[in-house]
């Protein structure tokens, strides 16, 4: 089980369509470890999980999802990402609009990734077990 239930729970009701899930999965492709999850069902929606954190997922027709540390929160809403309900960490990156390029996911996959992993980090710095 994730650090970060709620957002398990958040997927666990959605589906993603082949196209939003297969752009998730590339964006995800160079990172290091990490675990893609299905949420249950035909094209369940899709999250992927690092040191027992879920950093992002991808859900509906057109939507991913990236857990950022807030200065990089500040610059996805600044340039095209939106607010979820999944969390005050978290933004939207929709794909697939028409009157926007297309957005960068590899970029946001990487700066979700770093900030689940940091915690990792600082938690074997100081002794703790995830």
């Amino acid at each position: 089980m994730a650090i970060n239930p709620e957002a398990e729970a958040f997927f666990a009701a959605l589906s993603a369509h082949g196209d939003v899930a297969a752009e998730f999965a590339a964006a995800l492709a160079k990172l290091g470890e990490y675990e893609v999850r299905s949420a249950p069902g035909d094209h369940g929606a899709q999250y992927a999980v690092t040191a027992k954190t879920v950093f992002g997922g991808a859900a509906g027709m057109a939507s991913t999802y990236w857990r950022l540390p807030p200065e990089d929160r500040t610059i996805a809403l600044a340039t095209g990402a939106a607010e979820t309900d999944l969390g005050p960490e978290w933004v939207e990156v929709r794909l697939f609009r028409p009157d926007w390029p297309n957005p960068d996911l590899r970029h946001w996959a990487l700066r979700a990734y770093r900030y689940a992993r940091a915690r990792r980090v600082t938690a074997l710095r100081v002794g703790q077990d995830l």
